[in-house]
């Protein structure tokens, strides 16, 4: 079997995987941190291009307000991990299987603790230039290519080809993708359906601010509790008080209602 097919193998493998294991009649991962580490550093040396979603309760409730493309933007995801210990937790409580929380900032700081060398070639999307020079201190990260758009940039279709052709051409071996979500998802798939890039798109919100203290995360007390979301409202009251109880709350309504469907 050649190195392309048996790629295709494992692909359709770890999608038929995911296919038996669903979770809110989604393809989440039923994997561990280290598992979904493992995952990233084999695809990134992949000559086609893959994407790693991680929803959190605010991402889910797009999906009860009927946002089918976002749906399929998650079937269409390499990796999809669950990014909620509060989701897992209600879901555990009502009687429901829940995959292992993954949260997409201890997905990116193990790669680079553990997978970004200083040859690794990365692309970043969004962010700060302080942040990205950040990186290169702390990491002794070589090759980075980074380009910031524009706010709205993604309902431009015209900036996102841009910004898309920058991916593509950077041919980095992982891409993080740190402009936000739903913007970020949408960024990562039309990605893959425009072809010619490589590697692995993380959409990783804000986990790189989290790397280079752009800003703060919670302690690991706090996000073992399931806290951080508080914490993070504490610290960003304004930022944060519509993600965390105007949208979040209908992510939890989800976890009931399929609860009571099954």
């Amino acid at each position: 079997m050649s190195e392309a097919n048996r790629n295709e193998a494992e692909k359709l493998s770890t999608r038929a995987e995911r296919g038996a294991n669903r979770f809110l009649d989604l393809p989440f991962s039923f994997i561990n941190l280290q598992q979904a580490v493992a995952h990233v550093r084999q695809a990134s040396e992949a000559a086609t291009w893959n994407y790693v979603v991680t929803p959190n309760a605010a991402h889910l409730a797009r999906l009860s307000g009927g946002d089918s493309e976002l749906r399929d933007i998650y079937e269409r995801a390499d990796l999809c991990l669950l990014d909620s210990r509060v989701v897992a937790r209600v879901a555990r409580l009502a009687g429901l299987k829940a995959p292992p929380v993954v949260t997409g900032a201890d997905l990116v700081a193990e790669l680079f603790a553990r997978v970004v060398e200083p040859s690794s070639p990365i692309c970043i999307v969004g962010g700060t230039p302080m942040m990205v020079q950040r990186l290169r201190d702390r990491y002794r990260v070589g090759e980075v290519a980074h380009f910031s758009p524009s706010n709205g940039f993604w309902r431009d279709q015209d900036e996102m080809t841009r910004v898309a052709d920058f991916i593509v051409s950077a041919q980095a071996n992982l891409t993080f993708l740190v402009v936000g979500s739903p913007q970020q998802e949408i960024l990562a798939d039309l990605v893959a359906l425009r072809g010619g890039a490589r590697g692995v798109g993380i959409c990783a919100g804000a986990s790189l601010e989290f790397l280079t203290d752009v800003r703060r995360r919670a302690p690991r007390a706090l996000q073992r509790l399931s806290l951080e979301w508080a914490y993070r409202l504490c610290m960003e009251p304004r930022r944060m008080a519509r993600r965390y109880l105007v949208e979040s709350p209908d992510g939890i309504l989800l976890v009931l209602r399929e609860a009571l469907r099954q």
